[in-house]
């Protein structure tokens, strides 16, 4: 029994090690990674057209499959499909369908081998092709006329999902308002971004917009014109036409630009015993006003007057400020017989900008010796009449006007010239004597007295605002266009034609007369008529 047992023992052992020396032994993985150390680059949100690989091997180098493993995305916000969960026999391993995050930026899988130190497969993520173009930065600003809005304009190339693209060509345009833009045309950057265009705003309080445009999109650009002055324009009488409407508007806009202060309101409930203020001793019939006013309102009708070629408008200041003799309410009146002339010829819009620049004031209150502050103007009546305002006195001399034209104030209209023109315009040209010029000119600005012929542009100078500023308006030189004061005529070998009047069958002094003001408002609110000076 003992012997039999002993063997039968031996038998279990030489079995038992035969059987575990018959199989091969499970390869041991000794390393991970991935099949390119380059970090590749693709286009940010879409599915990777070659999924990055990797292999796991065992001491030997001998690439080896089933063995488990665990695949993630670490960074970058994208998604895997189709991630395997062992590794693939005798090849490298896929990490699957991998879509990048939408967001430029690096992309991040990790695969992970237990006992080993996991591996990130980094791929970076760029824009895509462009899909549209926004505003990042300067948009919806203000600034005053004339003027650099405070930041420069940004606009970004993107790509479907909003990542920016670099090296777009991006064109920026003013479509209204009459600004610049400047430089015009910018290459995106890095992030997409075409920056550092500096908008100058346009003259007038009109709606400033613009556009981006790069890729084949558009985007739109807009500002605004920083005022405070109002001018509240109202038609009577009959419906004027859409053109002279038109110029009316275009008129106020344009001085909201240069006048830019506000005016203590005027409450008209509370005047005359509430009853407010009837205005039909300034030829406004079946008004009373009787609400409060904002700075200025200006009546304004196209109405038959005289007959093509006479009298073609008045205008000046119906109702005063006492406290400073500025405007509270104007007038202005423009012959029907004569609107559609200035409107073929293109000079509406100049005509009525003009009269309406009296409505402030500008040649209607230079002369009262009542006014708060004094005379604005010496030598009325004589040849030689002289605006003495400081402010435009020096924008006279700045905008290279001579000692003649500048000299002792800014050389105004004088006799033998009647009412219409002398004493209220700048002086337009020199007259000429044995050859010498006499006075001084100021040619084709808005402000002199007489119309240029059609094309002929009538710039509306600093002097001119700064003469607003010199009867107490807060202004903005800005909105000034460029102007500089013309040398004397022989000095341009002119000795004929010197004026030219608005119509060529009228006399020079015919076509324009001033209003004087009827009624002024004390700070107490009393309205009292003027008294004639």
């Amino acid at each position: 029994m003992k012997t039999r047992a002993r063997l039968f023992s031996a038998a279990v052992i030489a079995y038992a090690i035969s059987g575990c020396t018959s199989g091969t032994e499970p390869a041991v993985p000794a390393s991970i990674a991935a099949s390119s150390s380059v970090t590749p680059t693709a286009t940010a949100g879409l599915v990777l057209t070659d999924a990055p690989t990797f292999s796991v091997k065992d001491a030997s180098g001998k690439t080896i499959g089933g063995v488990p493993i665990t695949i993630a995305v670490t960074a970058g916000g994208g998604t895997l499909a189709n991630s395997p969960s062992t590794t693939a026999s005798g090849s490298p391993t896929s990490i699957g369908t991998w879509t990048l995050g939408k967001v430029a930026g690096v992309n991040s899988v990790t695969v992970t081998v237990s006992g080993l130190s996991p591996i990130v497969i980094n791929v970076s993520g760029v824009a895509g092709p462009p899909a549209s173009i926004a505003m990042v930065g300067g948009n919806f600003q203000s600034s005053l006329a004339g003027t650099r809005v405070p930041a420069t304009l940004t606009a970004q190339v993107r790509d479907q999902f909003g990542n920016g693209v670099a090296g777009s060509v991006v064109t920026f345009l003013v479509l209204t308002g009459g600004g610049t833009i400047s430089p015009s045309t910018v290459t995106t950057d890095a992030s997409g971004n075409a920056s550092g265009a500096v908008w100058t705003l346009g003259k007038s309080d009109l709606p400033q917009s613009g556009s981006a445009n790069g890729a084949g999109f558009s985007t739109g650009i807009n500002a605004t014109v920083s005022t405070a002055f109002n001018i509240d324009v109202r038609f009577f009488g009959p419906q004027p036409s859409p053109e002279a409407a038109g110029a009316f508007t275009a008129a106020a806009a344009r001085i909201r630009a240069m006048i830019v202060g506000d005016l203590p309101d005027i409450d008209f409930t509370t005047v005359n015993g509430g009853a407010g203020q009837d205005l039909s001793g300034c030829g406004i019939s079946g008004v009373i006003l009787h609400e409060p006013v904002d700075d200025i309102i200006i009546y304004a009708t196209v109405t038959p007057i005289d007959g093509a070629g006479k009298i073609l408008a008045s205008a000046g200041q119906c109702l005063r400020r006492t406290s400073n003799f500025q405007t509270v309410v104007g007038v202005m009146r423009f012959d029907a017989d004569d609107i559609a002339g200035l409107v073929s010829t293109g000079r509406l819009n100049d005509v009525v900008l003009h009269e309406m620049m009296h409505t402030l004031g500008f040649g209607t209150i230079w002369s009262l010796s009542s006014r708060p502050g004094g005379l604005l103007m010496t030598g009325a009546g004589t040849t030689d009449p002289r605006f003495i305002g400081p402010l435009a006195t020096a924008a006279c001399i700045a905008e290279g006007g001579s000692a003649r034209a500048c000299s002792g104030g800014v050389a105004v209209e004088g006799a033998p010239l009647g009412a219409g023109t002398a004493d209220s315009h700048w002086r337009e040209q020199s007259d000429i004597s044995n050859g010498i010029p006499q006075g001084a000119t100021f040619d084709a600005e808005l402000m002199t007295g007489f119309v240029e012929a059609p094309g002929v542009p009538t710039p509306l100078s600093a002097m001119t605002i700064q003469s607003l500023a010199d009867e107490g308006y807060v202004v903005n030189i800005n909105a000034a266009d460029n102007f500089v004061v013309p040398a004397p005529l022989a000095s341009r070998g002119t000795t004929s034609g010197l004026r030219a009047s608005i119509f060529s069958t009228s006399g020079a002094d015919t076509w324009e007369t001033l209003m004087k003001p009827v009624f002024e408002i004390t700070p107490s609110g009393q309205v009292r008529r003027v008294v004639a000076q």
